[in-house]
């Protein structure tokens, strides 16, 4: 049973519970408000940070008696960035996991497959990343994460293993889904944060101070297509990162070899 169930009977039980005990009308009914609104933020923290596992169980962090770290980049493939990044990638000889978006893939086929080619990991991030995704019915979730891992294994010949949700936010209902289409969650413990410090030499000093062995984090390959956050800027980031990180000692792994699984379901 997942937190989210836990939560929400606790709660009935409670209400329940000021059902009874509360005679008086007006302290029964402010009691079931400030009972619903506690419920509430708990709902929104479990859905805005995936290290809580609170609506399903998600990878979040790798071993940690290891000096590595896990980058992994949402949003893309982007013409504009990918060329850049991949390059980049490939002068620092670091692999990496790309959460792609489905309907971006199909647009841009020959950057997924030559990312896949580089020895980076492809993976699921949903086929529109829609900001209304949360409020879907699951069924239409679950056909959107199909759609997107069928696209992606056309391309690349195998099936994505990994998934995450758009904004990385959970929500009741999705753990079937995940397990009816084999797509393993994964979360983050470190994010770039790039719409707060928007500064290249911000970020990475960010990044590595949060990192610890096997962290997973959390850069975008496009942050919200911002003006002002162009293609240079973030490969100037991710070169950024990657150096502070070195600084650190820390090496780096694709997700599938810090957590020891298979990188594709292989169904395609």
């Amino acid at each position: 049973m997942s937190w989210f169930a836990y939560t929400t009977l606790w709660t009935l039980s409670l209400a329940g519970t000021t059902w009874v005990l509360a005679e008086d009308p007006l302290t029964r009914l402010l009691l079931l408000i400030g009972l619903f609104l506690i419920y509430i933020g708990v709902l929104a923290l479990g859905s805005a940070f995936p290290q809580m596992n609170f609506y399903f169980t998600s990878l979040n962090r790798g071993p940690a008696d290891q000096g590595c770290v896990a980058l992994t980049f949402d949003d893309g493939p982007d013409p504009k960035v990918m060329p850049k990044l991949l390059a980049l990638l490939e002068k620092e000889e670091v692999e990496v996991t790309f959460f792609m978006i489905g309907q971006a893939a199909e647009a841009n086929p020959a950057l997924v497959k030559r990312a896949e080619s580089k020895g980076h990991l492809i993976a699921n991030h949903s086929y529109y990343h829609s900001s209304t995704w949360p409020f879907q019915f699951v069924f239409a979730i679950r056909d959107e994460l199909a759609r997107a891992s069928e696209i992606l294994a056309k391309l690349i010949g195998n099936k994505p293993k990994y998934v995450r949700m758009p904004f990385s936010v959970g929500r009741p209902g999705l753990n079937r889904a995940f397990r009816k289409l084999k797509l393993t969650p994964v979360g983050w413990d470190v994010r770039g944060l790039e719409g707060l410090y928007r500064d290249p030499k911000l970020i990475a000093e960010h990044v590595a101070k949060e990192a610890r062995n096997g962290s997973v984090i959390l850069l975008h390959e496009c942050y919200y297509r911002t003006a002002d956050f162009g293609p240079d800027r973030v490969v100037e980031t991710v070169r950024q990162v990657i150096a502070k990180l070195r600084e650190r000692g820390f090496k780096f792994q694709r997700l599938d070899d810090m957590f020891e699984t298979e990188g594709y379901n292989n169904e395609a």
